[in-house]
């Protein structure tokens, strides 16, 4: 076994992120954009952490304003989209352009995404940004004083600030069974 030697990985689900994207906006109406990655950052890290595998994925990176996926902002931000979007981003408001589709969540991704919504859901986006700047997972990967824009911050991590670390070793051993069938 190759442990420690594999980063955990996981794809970017553009067909889930959608579906997170509307399901909180049609929560919240218009929505900033830097709440509604830091909520889907909240919820990937909770999902990780109870199931596995997060909800929306890609490379998670720390920036200034907390850690994000790259793929999502990228997503958001309509880089790299030539096809039309379910909802609009106007300067650094969200709203949505359809409804929500639930069949395209799993009832682990809305139970979680309930749970976040409720324990998240209330804060404004400074605070939220606050709030992922004092996590350890953060805090490693964007130490203070760095001038990078963006830092690797790897789904290891997510754990740090985790009692629970049972599921970490799940999923390095489900990973590694993958690479080897590879």
């Amino acid at each position: 076994m190759r442990q420690g030697h594999l980063s955990i990985r996981f794809k970017f689900d553009k067909t889930e992120a959608t579906q997170v994207i509307l399901w909180l906006l049609h929560r919240h109406g218009i929505m900033d954009k830097l709440k509604l990655v830091k909520m889907v950052f909240f919820a990937d890290r909770e999902h990780l952490a109870r199931y596995g595998r997060p909800i929306v994925g890609g490379a998670y990176v720390a920036m200034p304003h907390g850690p994000v996926s790259s793929e999502l902002l990228n997503y958001i931000n309509g880089v790299n989209t030539a096809d039309e979007r379910s909802f609009e981003l106007d300067g650094v408001n969200l709203r949505p352009r359809s409804l929500v589709n639930e069949e395209y969540l799993s009832e682990s991704d809305i139970a979680v995404l309930e749970d976040v919504d409720r324990e998240y859901g209330r804060y404004d986006p400074w605070t939220l940004r606050n709030m992922t700047h004092q996590l350890k997972a953060y805090q490693k990967n964007y130490p203070p004083g760095s001038s990078n824009a963006s830092l690797p911050l790897p789904y290891e991590d997510f754990f740090l600030d985790l009692e629970d670390k049972g599921m970490l070793q799940i999923i390095r051993e489900d990973q590694e069974a993958l690479a080897d069938l590879e």
